[in-house]
């Protein structure tokens, strides 16, 4: 299903991304094709015409992460509304095809093939947990692929873009962490791992070594989606003598665990790497100075590209409510990678200039939505130095920021 790259009557007077670095251009044109691009002297790429890019989405339309990762692409329509609003890249507009993954590896690999074999997708905007599907595929076909990463796989693969990663190597992690969580007062953590999580191990392995590093004792407790036992979890909190719990693991759960250790453990600290989310408020006070670690800039310590953010979702998103929504934030930054990628490739993209220009961007911010600027070189494979973290009021009412900028640690290993 194609998404329209027609403008809509009326566009805001939104702020457009101009500080994308106009010296990193590159026009990557090729005299070995023919047929013209948009100067008329272009080579003939699979989902590039004069006037338009085609892009692919893949995620979760059905399966257990459907409802989970629904506004992302509300987020994804909100940022290429604005960038057609503002004549798209290099006067061509940006539209995509989607493809339904389902969560599973085997139809990532199908809906990967769909995309750029049939809907010739230029290239593939990704946001699922089965990743690991597709990659190698696209990778060998070299077709550029960018999102957020959740699983190892983000870190093996050169054509794979995210502002931030967890590095798969057991040997390196970052300081963030065990500076916050000593900061807080911890003196030993229980990490919450669930192995049918892709994310779920790799990160307790980044944590433990942050942890380490701020001379924190870590334990690992099993906390199996499939098999959750809160009461036995409790059990293996308490026996251990952790006073801070920390993982990540689906939000759900997660706070599930958080409310059950909250219960037996009133002190206990609680230290979440996802679960930014307003309906954390439905339980009260229940869960107040839980901490909430973020790779990006929180509504909370409002930039001008929040305010863009929000006037776009209610151009092209109304439907999406409340508009300030994590998912859709990560869409709307996901897919201003994609654009910046299409703007270094030059006026003549191929994907190999989108790969290697994209890759050598120094200071990637997402117009300052991201919690520090990202060096794209650097961040493949590792994780970013730089995190927002929040707490819970003490009424459980709302978020409240930690500090007055980011928390910024250093690399291990």
């Amino acid at each position: 299903m194609e998404v329209p790259g027609a403008l809509p009557a009326r566009a805001l007077a939104l702020v457009a991304t101009t500080a994308l670095a106009a010296a990193l251009l590159v026009a990557g044109c090729d005299s070995s094709t023919t047929r013209a691009g948009a100067n008329g002297r272009c080579p003939a790429v699979a989902g590039v015409s004069p006037n338009h890019v085609t892009t692919g989405l893949l995620y979760p339309v059905t399966g257990q992460a459907a409802q989970l990762l629904g506004p992302y692409r509300a987020g994804v329509d909100a940022r290429l509304g604005v960038a057609n609003a503002h004549g798209g890249v290099y006067g061509r507009t940006v539209s995509y095809q989607w493809s339904d993954d389902q969560s599973q590896p085997q139809q990532n690999l199908a809906a990967a093939q769909q995309l750029v074999d049939t809907d010739h997708a230029f290239a593939i905007q990704e946001f699922t947990s089965a990743p690991q599907g597709s990659a190698a595929w696209l990778n060998a076909h070299g077709v550029p692929v960018v999102g957020t990463s959740n699983d190892p796989t983000w870190t093996k693969y050169s054509n794979m873009f995210s502002y931030f990663n967890f590095a798969e190597s057991d040997t390196k992690s970052i300081t963030t962490w065990g500076d916050y969580a000593r900061r807080q007062g911890a003196h030993k953590a229980a990490i919450l791992v669930s192995k049918s999580n892709q994310g779920s191990v790799p990160a307790s392995d980044q944590l433990r070594i942050s942890f380490q590093a701020a001379h924190i004792p870590t334990v690992t407790i099993n906390a199996e989606i499939s098999v959750l036992d809160l009461a036995n979890v409790v059990r293996e909190i308490q026996s251990s003598g952790a006073d801070m719990i920390t993982g990540i693991l689906d939000p759900t759960e997660f706070i599930q665990i958080a409310l059950a250790a909250r219960a037996a453990l009133p002190d206990i600290k609680i230290l979440s790497l996802i679960g930014y989310d307003p309906g954390v408020f439905a339980v009260g006070r229940q869960l107040a100075g839980m901490s909430v670690s973020l790779g990006y800039t929180p509504f909370e310590r409002p930039v001008p590209a929040h305010q863009t953010f929000l006037n776009a979702m209610a151009e092209y998103s109304p439907q999406q409510q409340p508009p300030a929504n994590e998912i859709a934030l990560i869409g709307w930054v996901d897919t201003d990678l994609m654009l910046r990628g299409l703007q270094v490739a030059g006026r003549c993209p191929t994907r190999q200039s989108f790969t290697t220009n994209l890759r050598a961007v120094p200071d990637y911010s997402a117009d300052g939505l991201l919690a520090s600027p990202v060096n794209m070189k650097r961040v493949f494979g590792r994780p970013s130095l730089c995190y927002s973290f929040l707490q819970i009021s003490p009424d459980g009412t709302r978020f409240d920021p930690v500090g007055q900028k980011p928390l910024c640690g250093r690399d291990i290993g």
